[in-house]
């Protein structure tokens, strides 16, 4: 069953799709649209989940599940990948790479390749304050206060020189 994001308990869990490129108007609409209809009939062993999802800043899916009503499992879940890997092929938009990471820049989402991360930090396009997204939070409360971090606060810390305290 669907139900709005804003409705979800704080300790639903959540799946995060960062799309290779932002959406259109009329992809968001559409994607939400078949999002839901996916949701009202996503099940676990014949019963009904309560589902809900959200487009965030033109370019994550966000998908979340109510545990406390019933729990996702190996089963449902693997409906939702293939969901989304249809979404991937009618849209002709990737949700599976995970060889680009998001920041927020200037109110844009930009990704970058991990293979020039090195050169996007010496080159300043990213600093350690950059705020980076963590798409691999469990629940809502951690897509609330874990998703987005500064650069220098996550894995990506080891791309930042520490800086030179002064005497």
């Amino acid at each position: 069953m669907f139900i709005e994001f804003n409705q979800m308990p704080d300790t639903s869990r959540v799946w995060v799709y960062q799309a290779g490129r932002p959406f259109t108007s009329d992809e968001e609409r559409n994607i939400l649209a078949d999002t839901q209809n996916f949701l009202v009939s996503w099940t676990v062993h014949n019963q009904t989940l309560k589902a809900s999802c959200q487009i965030v800043h033109h370019q994550f899916l966000i998908l979340a599940v109510d545990e406390g009503y019933n729990a996702a499992s190996g089963c449902s879940i693997d409906k939702s990948v293939r969901f989304m890997q249809d979404m991937e092929q009618q849209y002709q938009i990737s949700f599976f790479d995970r060889t680009q990471q998001a920041f927020l820049i200037n109110d844009t989402v930009q990704l970058i390749a991990l293979k020039d991360m090195k050169q996007a930090v010496e080159s300043e396009q990213i600093t350690s304050d950059t705020p980076s997204f963590n798409n691999l939070v469990n629940t809502i409360d951690q897509l609330q206060t874990e998703w987005l971090k500064p650069a220098g606060n996550t894995w990506l810390s080891r791309y930042f020189k520490p800086k030179a305290v002064s005497a």
